[in-house]
């Protein structure tokens, strides 16, 4: 006769144990990284000062020379400041025209390097030392010094930039309008059920590289401005964030008064149904959140953004961004 095999008593009671200790980490990290204090500018003068403190500090760093903290000024404070927030593995170059539109409509725009990119290889080693608190503390003091160079500050955030774009959205009263751009706030690559056990296992195990196109690797086609490849720990650092934005929006209404979802139907990067969830809660609170989606004929790549991308069609992207962050 058969007998059932018997999983000994002290093994199952061990695995119970980690997966209950492993839940217990997955909820307690969801609840870390409170925002950081909010010091706005007080006016012109001292936004100018903090930024060039933060360019400074810059200057000691290898980075590439187009990935820089950018700011472009009228020489004065203008109706409205702009902010723009780029996306994983790029920097503030992948926004320069973009950039540019917005100033030439009379807006001062800064464009601040996010923690850990823009150095000068195409190596994403710096990635595995990101963290939640200092992308968090990052997006705060570039919505500080927009406070003293416009009378209202206007926020667009792209991917990874969609995420702290919602994070501020969530918590900052002062934002006149925040808009979403295929913020990624799950990835096509790992089903969202999943999505808080992979960002417990990607922060615990050791970092790995992978390369965008494992072939060409660095040499890959697309921004030279650009890391080539993302490395895990640093992608643990961006599902928590997006964590921490859901499990907020859940909970209660977002502190921006106005908010703008943009979605690519063709993207297989970001997961457009969890972004589509953010919105939902937030109107559920009584948010104004209005949802843009791009045409699917235009079989838009992830990175819609970059000018540099050799799929890029920036020319029928930016005019419905603009649209969405300066409406007339």
């Amino acid at each position: 006769m058969r007998q059932t095999a018997r999983v000994p008593i002290p093994w199952l009671l061990w695995s119970l144990a980690a997966t209950s200790f492993l839940g217990w980490r997955i909820a307690w990290e969801t609840r870390l990284c409170p925002a950081p204090v909010s010091r706005p500018a007080r006016n012109y003068g001292e936004a100018l000062a903090r930024l060039a403190s933060i360019q400074a500090a810059e200057s000691t760093l290898p980075l590439h020379p187009v990935c820089r903290t950018q700011f472009l000024d009228h020489g004065r404070p203008t109706p409205r400041a702009v902010v723009l927030l780029h996306g994983f593995t790029n920097c503030p170059h992948q926004f320069h025209l973009l950039a540019r539109e917005c100033f030439e409509r009379g807006n001062n725009v800064l464009i601040p390097r996010l923690p850990r990119h823009g150095l000068a290889t195409r190596l994403p080693t710096a990635l595995a030392r990101l963290t939640a608190e200092e992308a968090a503390a990052a997006t705060t003091a570039a919505l500080d010094i927009a406070r003293g160079l416009g009378e209202e500050v206007l926020l667009l955030g792209f991917s990874f930039g969609g995420v702290l774009a919602g994070w501020a959205a969530q918590h900052r009263g002062d934002l006149a309008r925040a808009v979403l751009v295929s913020p990624a706030f799950g990835l096509g690559a790992i089903p969202q059920s999943l999505t808080p056990l992979a960002a417990h296992l990607f922060a615990l195990w050791p970092n790995t590289q992978r390369w965008w196109d494992p072939v060409q690797r660095e040499r890959a086609p697309g921004p030279d401005h650009a890391y080539a490849g993302y490395a895990s720990r640093g992608v643990a650092t961006l599902l928590r964030l997006s964590l921490l934005v859901q499990r907020a929006a859940r909970r209660r209404p977002p502190a921006t008064r106005s908010i703008t979802l943009v979605t690519n139907p063709c993207d297989r990067t970001v997961r457009n149904e969890v972004a589509l969830q953010v919105a939902t809660w937030w109107q559920g609170h009584g948010a104004s959140v209005q949802h843009r989606p791009f045409p699917a004929e235009w079989q838009l790549i992830h990175d819609l953004m970059d000018p540099a991308q050799p799929l890029q069609q920036v020319q029928r992207v930016y005019p419905i961004l603009l649209e969405a962050l300066l409406p007339a």
